[in-house]
């Protein structure tokens, strides 16, 4: 592959990304923001990294002053608890465990998953649903299992897993920004959807 061809199919990927599936997460992110709630996020290898990274951005990049902080948190950080978890009961667990410690009704929990098929996301993403947490997935081009566990996904409809990890930290930069201007102008992307989109089609799964 040449420089050119991975360039030209990572832009026909980014044009390819449903804004009305990114629209309706931010609105996600919003309301946990509104109602101080925490964002819970995970991924496994290259996933994981990109979770531990928007955490970071989520909770950093979005401070201004005499403004409540937006709470986020990656489960993929803790390495003692993960490698506990793993050794005493099993990998699949490392994620939802930590959830039945942390998970508060109202949160939000972010998987990030190019295959959309991982276990221990998913099991986590059932614990959500249980434990009445609103659930999100950052997915590769096909959704996998995830795709109809969640409450709201975005794909990523790239060639190969590279490209579309590169649309998921596209992706987590771009809600970061929103989350941003939203904490410092009060401007909601509902509002932003509805002026430019049928509502029938603005929640559409």
């Amino acid at each position: 592959m040449t420089i050119t061809n991975y360039f030209t199919e990572v832009s026909d990927m980014l044009q390819a990304i449903s804004h009305e599936q990114l629209e309706r997460i931010f609105v996600i992110l919003e309301q946990a923001y509104r109602r101080n709630k925490r964002i819970l996020i995970m991924g496994n290898g290259g996933s994981a990294a990109t979770a531990s990274h928007f955490a970071l951005d989520l909770a950093k990049n979005t401070i201004f002053p005499n403004s409540p902080r937006l709470k986020a948190i990656s489960l993929t950080d803790h390495v003692p608890l993960i490698t506990a978890w793993s050794n005493d009961t099993a990998y699949e667990d490392i994620f939802s465990e930590q959830l039945v410690s942390l998970l508060e009704d109202g949160d939000v929990v972010m998987g990030i998953s190019t295959s959309g098929n991982s276990k221990n996301v998913i099991n986590a993403i059932c614990y959500a649903h249980h434990a009445g947490a609103t659930t999100v997935a950052l997915l590769g081009a096909r959704g996998g299992k995830l795709k109809e566990l969640v409450d709201a996904y975005i794909l990523a409809p790239g060639q190969n897993i590279e490209q579309e990890e590169d649309a998921h930290m596209i992706l987590t930069h771009m809600m970061t920004r929103h989350m941003r201007s939203f904490i410092l102008t009060g401007e909601s992307a509902r509002a932003r959807a509805v002026a430019t989109t049928p509502k029938t089609h603005l929640y559409s799964r």
